[in-house]
């Protein structure tokens, strides 16, 4: 059977369980976080299967290439390691994402590869997906969460690592050097690859892999399934993006605080006014975060 596996998402349909943000974990080496936590993931109740935890339309294209090879669905996530969309599962609020008060590496002080590690040796949802599934593996990663696994995915056996198939946006280097050969050569023409293609920088790998599963299918050559991809994107155009400045962290939440009475408040509606009108750029993933810490801000000076 396929695999197909994808980066768990901020937004969950389920409010985090009280005992679960990682903002509330003493602070030690991954090890030690990683067992507290496994702890409170044990006591606490499970909510909803992990395939349904999930909001946004990143996890929504992985799960519909799942639904058309047939697949098996697994979510990496920062909070319950390597777990199968079947499996039930409590919310929760922990990330790796730098600007997020529930960062656990803010409590660990390492590498997010170190708590991939500790977390996935202590989860009680731990899947063997990986080591069950014989097929092809389809993974959706964006850089941050590939880093976080790139050590682990690089000690695959050789045969496992030939039936990956790896969708990102950035080439893999560094740590993730081992796995460029599974990366599927997608880039900014898969907007006008079909009428359903086009989306965010946020959702490019998901989507790659979507294209990737119900258009061109894989086989068994990594090498003739990058040619593949290779063809589909031949002769398309990328369309053009708007040229905006990028500002630090504390510029947007300057800006968002200056803003906030203008837009009246609402997440979505600042980052198009911060974009569109002014002109900036955010990753909508940091925007959150900013966000967050801007309304926080608000809140602390009222």
């Amino acid at each position: 059977m396929p695999l197909v596996i994808v980066m768990c998402s901020k937004r969950k349909r389920a409010p985090a369980d009280p005992t679960l943000s990682a903002k509330d974990l003493d602070s030690g080496n991954a090890q030690q976080v990683a067992a507290v936590w496994s702890e409170r993931l044990q006591q606490a109740a499970t909510t909803t299967k992990a395939g349904n935890l999930y909001a946004g339309r990143g996890f929504a294209e992985a799960s519909r290439a799942a639904a058309h090879l047939d697949a098996r669905l697994s979510i990496v996530s920062a909070g319950l390691g390597l777990v199968d969309a079947t499996t039930e599962v409590p919310s929760y609020s922990l990330t790796t994402s730098a600007q997020d008060p529930d960062n656990v590496l803010k409590k660990t002080g390492g590498a997010s590869a170190e708590w991939w590690n500790a977390v996935q040796a202590a989860t009680p949802y731990a899947s063997k997906a990986a080591t069950d599934e014989t097929g092809l593996i389809l993974a959706g990663l964006s850089s941050g969460y590939l880093a976080m696994v790139a050590n682990e995915w690089s000690r695959w056996p050789t045969e496992r690592l030939g039936r990956l198939r790896l969708f990102s946006k950035e080439r893999p280097s560094g740590s993730a050097a081992a796995l460029l050969p599974a990366w599927m050569p997608y880039d900014d023409r898969l907007d006008a690859a079909g009428a359903d293609c086009a989306g965010t920088q946020g959702d490019f790998a998901q989507r790659a892999l979507r294209h990737f599963a119900i258009t061109l299918g894989g086989s068994q050559s990594t090498t003739a399934d990058a040619a593949a991809v290779r063809r589909a994107l031949n002769g398309l155009s990328a369309r053009t993006r708007p040229d905006r400045t990028r500002l630090s962290d504390d510029a947007v939440i300057d800006l968002i605080r200056e803003n906030w009475d203008v837009i009246g408040g609402r997440s979505g509606a600042m980052l198009r006014h911060l974009r569109r009108t002014l002109g900036f750029a955010c990753e909508q993933g940091r925007f959150k975060g900013l966000f967050h810490a801007a309304a926080q801000q608000r809140s602390k000076a009222a």
